[in-house]
């Protein structure tokens, strides 16, 4: 067997020189060494979590809280590398098959039990389970064994096992290359069975720096500093994730500059004010850095126009994506040629993409049987956000459609739950949403918004070929290889154009300049280690005294 190599994707990025540069231009003065212990971090949520269940996480918000009370095998640090978190050291066969995972023997539960080998296998044979859904399912599906365990031929998963309290074994079908960095997301976490019930979804345990205190639905999630956590941290007494509605970042921004808040996105509008702050140590803190996700609009296949690909092509060529960006998205957002956003294996600076171009679009429509969008219904074109920034953007996909014919008319869901329950059921002929990483790998975005079998894809687009190149690209040991797989399979995707890839956002937050020891990587907030985080106390009284 062979010794842990370098995480391969990180590899790549640092060189070619990929990776971006933290921008924190008011630094904190002093160093993790002379953390205060002590005090409450007030975090916004944007949308309620629909569960606090890891094997059950589909969205951003849930993982932002989700992420402080579990632990997995192994987690990513700041430059997106996987590191050792319950694991203390692995081994992966020659072949890329098997993986060997030596544990800590000093973590505990919140419940107070120590883990051991077999709660990891309890906690993956969980995910595969077909009565729990996850949505996580299908990444350790290659597990040996998933298969017939998943189909009740078996009641055990072949391919998970122990050898003794504390050595976990992983065998694979066949080399599954995103694998280890899989362990490292949010649904991959050590749960115990014994605290599995009816009630875990509000009321969870786990084996986090914080562990679960209270739940007021509408208004906050409560998480307590877990004293007794096997590694450094947390320095804060408490977490109080603040619940909006609607993803009210204008709302939440205000509440921020009130003091009310301890960290934010920056508000539309606020940019130049936020960057030319002073480092005096009384501006607030911003990270900006460029993010692994892609906001998109999908077209529905079930919709009989968009069936014709030509269609879905003229949507594309009919809206002026570059403009909407400049003009109406987060500040430093890039405008994207394709789902991968720079930063990941297989994106290519030289994808061209889609131009705009009304007069080819009108082409488009004719072809394919739809001269001037006759024959089209009115498509509505669904939302969950309410920022001005969000609606000045689909008015102008509404304006832009018009032009060539195509009536949309915008909805807003009442919430987050409202939204997902949407899209997951295929009920919106178009949506605007975004994709943020849930590990730093191309299968992560191709895989799971286009296969034809995975739950996040929501445009029912099912391209045989894709599907087989796709599957081939997960099993390739050459990382080159791998990454000219991705490539021609963005090509070939964006050619059957299911979504309009709009842009990537940057990742613009805030924080109070009483807020010490940000390590904020690629992936954003929602793997932002709460437990390294500091308030200084004294600062934040004479501050919160002066506003």
């Amino acid at each position: 067997m062979n010794a842990l190599r370098p995480n391969h994707i990180v590899r790549w990025l640092v060189s070619i020189g990929i990776l971006f540069l933290l921008l924190a231009p008011h630094s904190a003065a002093k160093t993790e060494n002379q953390a205060i212990s002590g005090g409450e971090h007030r975090v916004p949520l944007a949308s309620e979590p629909i569960t606090l269940d890891p094997a059950k996480f589909s969205g951003i918000y849930a993982m932002n809280v989700g992420n402080n009370l579990f632990d997995g095998l192994v987690e990513f640090d700041g430059n997106l590398n996987v590191v050792p978190a319950i694991a203390k050291i692995w081994k992966i066969s020659r072949d890329h098959r098997i993986y060997t995972f030596m544990l800590r023997d000093d973590v505990s539960f919140h419940n107070g039990r120590r883990v051991t080998a077999e709660d990891f296998v309890f906690s993956f044979k969980r995910i595969l389970d077909p009565q729990v859904k996850s949505p996580a399912a299908s990444l350790f599906a290659n597990i040996k064994g998933a298969k017939d365990y998943h189909d009740g031929v078996s009641d055990s998963v072949d391919g998970l096992r122990t050898m003794g309290r504390h050595t976990l074994v992983i065998e694979l079908e066949k080399p599954f290359a995103p694998f280890l960095s899989i362990l490292a997301m949010a649904n991959a976490k050590v749960l115990p069975k014994e605290s599995l019930g009816k009630g875990f979804d509000t009321h969870p345990v786990g084996t986090g720096p914080f562990r679960f205190e209270s739940w007021v639905p509408g208004k906050e999630i409560v998480l307590a500093a877990n004293k007794g956590y096997f590694k450094d941290g947390p320095h804060l007494d408490r977490l109080r994730f603040v619940i909006y509605k609607n993803v009210d970042w204008d709302r939440i921004y205000a509440d921020f500059e009130a003091g009310r808040l301890d960290q934010s996105l920056v508000a539309s509008g606020e940019f130049e004010s936020v960057d030319g702050g002073k480092a005096d140590g009384a501006s607030p803190t911003l990270i900006s850095k460029p993010g692994l996700n892609v906001v998109y609009i999908g077209m529905n296949l079930d919709l009989e126009a968009f069936k014709d690909r030509r269609v879905r092509q003229a949507v594309y060529h009919a809206v002026d994506r570059e403009k909407i960006v400049k003009e109406s998205t987060r500040w430093r957002s890039l405008p994207a040629k394709g789902i991968l956003p720079p930063g990941i294996a297989g994106f290519d600076p030289y994808f061209k993409g889609y131009d705009y171009d009304p007069d080819k679009a009108r082409k488009l429509l004719a072809e394919a049987g739809y001269a001037n969008g006759r024959g089209i219904p009115v498509i509505e074109l669904w939302t969950v956000s309410k920022t001005d920034r969000v609606k000045n953007q689909l008015q102008q996909y509404r304006q832009y459609l018009a032009d060539i014919g195509i009536r949309v008319t915008v909805k807003v869901a009442e919430n987050w739950k409202d939204f997902v329950a949407r899209i997951n059921s295929k009920q919106a002929a178009m949506f605007y949403a975004a994709w943020y990483a849930d590990f730093p790998d191309p299968d992560n975005f191709l895989f799971t918004l286009c296969h034809s079998k995975s739950r996040t894809n929501r445009m029912n687009y099912n391209n045989a070929k894709i599907d087989r190149m796709l599957e081939a690209a997960r099993s390739e040991v050459d990382y080159m290889k791998r990454v000219e797989q991705y490539r021609e399979i963005q090509e070939l995707v964006m050619q059957d154009a299911p979504v309009i890839a709009q842009h990537v956002n940057s990742f613009n937050y805030v924080f109070q300049p009483w807020v010490k020891g940000i390590h904020m990587n690629h992936l954003g907030s929602t793997y932002l280690p709460f437990r390294k985080i500091w308030i200084d106390s004294r600062q934040s009284q004479e501050q919160l005294a002066a506003k």
